[in-house]
């Protein structure tokens, strides 16, 4: 008889074996290890255990669900406004369509005790917080195209299409950063630093990244003054699993009157330029389908779709 409840501390191990038993697509972390969910999901400090829904049938767990929330507008706390249901994983079985249903439907439940008013599925950067570098690549873009049979779980629980986001991917063997006149000129004006391991710039960058090798490249005017910056990961565990010497690009920051100059372009291609000289063969970013400037510029310097996500709302 199959059972549900909620995550115990003994739970790791049969956990990690459901995630090794599924169908998740290439961009899930495999083989799966007690050792990596400690690291992406149970040591978060926001962890709760009542939103890891499981499913056990005797002493196997044959799937799970997990609800989580993103940051407030400060980024010092979590805003249980908005829920999410980040992953159901469920792997073959001859129930395995009602588990997948129940544990929605739970997880669900969950998000609305907690206060949730808008329900959606799957991860962004601004919600949940778990499962960087286990699923999804250099940033977490929902629910993967490759993993359809987890895109279904949703639309079969009526879930409409909140957000699309693309998996973009660039090789840098052979990279040059373009030179025009606009980028000739943002050299002699500015200074471009580089900072391995930079302090957290807010409670919810600190618990979403310590653990990980960030880089941050700072663009710099006269003065000092700061322009813009963009950060760096080295996607691991995923990139290894893969055979790639890969470095995921989180964001980009560019400051608000200083947008539209050129500045973006020059900062990521400098960026590049080093990450390559460093070894580094790939480089991956995630863009909202709804944000053309940003796709623009990734196409400009030679990025390529691989793979798409989507974020769902009940």
């Amino acid at each position: 008889m199959i059972t549900f409840d909620c995550f115990r501390n003994d739970d790791p191990p049969r956990i990690a074996d459901a995630w090794r038993g599924a169908d998740l697509g290439p961009a899930a972390l495999q083989p799966m290890t007690s050792a990596a969910l400690e690291a992406a999901v149970f040591s978060k400090p926001y962890f709760d255990r009542h939103g890891l829904l499981v499913a056990r049938d005797g002493d196997r767990i044959v799937g799970f669900a997990h609800a989580a929330f993103g940051p407030d507008a400060d980024r010092a706390a979590l805003d249980t406004a908005i829920g999410t249901t980040l992953l159901v994983v469920v792997p073959p079985h001859e129930h395995r369509r009602e588990i997948e249903d129940e544990l929605l439907a739970r997880s669900e439940a969950h998000l609305r005790q907690r206060g949730a008013a808008t329900i959606l599925g799957g991860s962004t950067p601004d919600l949940g917080g778990y499962y960087l570098g286990l699923y999804g690549g250099s940033d977490l873009p929902g629910i993967l195209d490759s993993s359809p049979a987890m895109q279904e779980v949703f639309r079969r629980a009526g879930y409409t299409e909140a957000a699309r986001i693309a998996v973009l991917r660039r090789p840098l063997a052979g990279f040059r950063p373009p030179v025009n006149r606009l980028q000739v000129a943002i050299r002699r004006a500015t200074t471009l630093r580089v900072i391995d391991e930079p302090a957290r710039r807010t409670w919810w960058e600190a618990a979403t990244t310590t653990g990980i090798a960030l880089r941050r490249y700072e663009l710099r005017g006269e003065a000092e003054v700061l322009l813009g910056s963009a950060a760096f990961w080295d996607v691991e565990p995923l990139a290894r699993s893969w055979g790639l010497a890969m470095t995921g690009l989180l964001r980009i920051d560019i400051e608000g009157e200083r947008r539209r100059q050129g500045l973006a372009s020059y900062l990521v291609a400098e960026a590049l330029h080093d990450l390559a000289a460093e070894g580094t063969s790939v480089v991956e970013t995630h863009v909202v389908n709804d944000n053309p400037a940003a796709l623009h510029l990734f196409s400009k310097l030679g990025f390529q779709t691989t793979d798409h996500g989507t974020v769902f709302q009940r």
